[in-house]
């Protein structure tokens, strides 16, 4: 009878420690396809110097941390302010969406890029690069510029962050405009 009671207290003792077992399952994920962060419905606010000078909107925001060249997707687009020390918008980027490399800190914007810039000059494209270490903006794609009372449009454009200084390699067309009768919200 001893044994029997042994032995049951050895199945009732292994029955217990299995229970404080904890079984690790690996299940792997390819890091150029599954995000190492996803957020939705984001705003936030980006400080310089202490004071805030940006203002980011995006439905989707998905970082690629662990891929091997890491970056960000932004795959319902990005809406993108600079702030003066008021909360105003002074320039604005808007496009449908846009991809951002981390290691070239260079941005794709892709589908309706609208930028408006501190003079009220207005950019349209369907395709534009931001190279942040460099400072400048880029694109070979169709661009329609409004610009001091006048519209260019043209192929191949490249500018400083300012748009003060711009080079439109395929120009095709350049006119006057009355702004006070319209105001153009697309290229096409």
């Amino acid at each position: 009878m001893g044994r029997i009671v042994y032995i049951v207290l050895m199945v009732i003792a292994l029955v217990a420690c299995k229970d404080e077992m904890t079984s690790v399952v690996k299940h792997p994920t390819d890091p150029e396809k599954v995000p190492t962060m996803t957020s939705h419905d984001v705003q936030t606010v980006i400080s310089d110097d202490g004071r805030t000078r940006y203002r980011i909107e995006t439905d989707v925001w998905q970082m690629f941390e662990e891929a091997k060249e890491p970056h960000w997707i932004f795959p319902r687009g990005v809406k993108a302010e600079e702030l003066d020390p008021a909360f105003n918008p002074i320039s604005s980027i808007k496009c449908d969406s846009a991809y951002y490399d981390e290691n070239s800190q260079i941005w794709d914007l892709h589908g309706h890029v609208n930028i408006t810039n501190s003079d009220g000059d207005v950019i349209l494209t369907d395709q534009l690069f931001w190279n942040q270490m460099t400072h400048r903006l880029y694109s070979d794609a169709f661009i329609h510029i409004e610009k001091q009372g006048r519209v260019i449009e043209g192929y191949g454009y490249e500018s400083n962050e300012q748009f003060s200084t711009y080079t439109l390699r395929q120009v095709e067309a350049i006119f006057p405009v009355d702004e006070s009768r319209f105001r153009s919200t697309d290229p096409r």
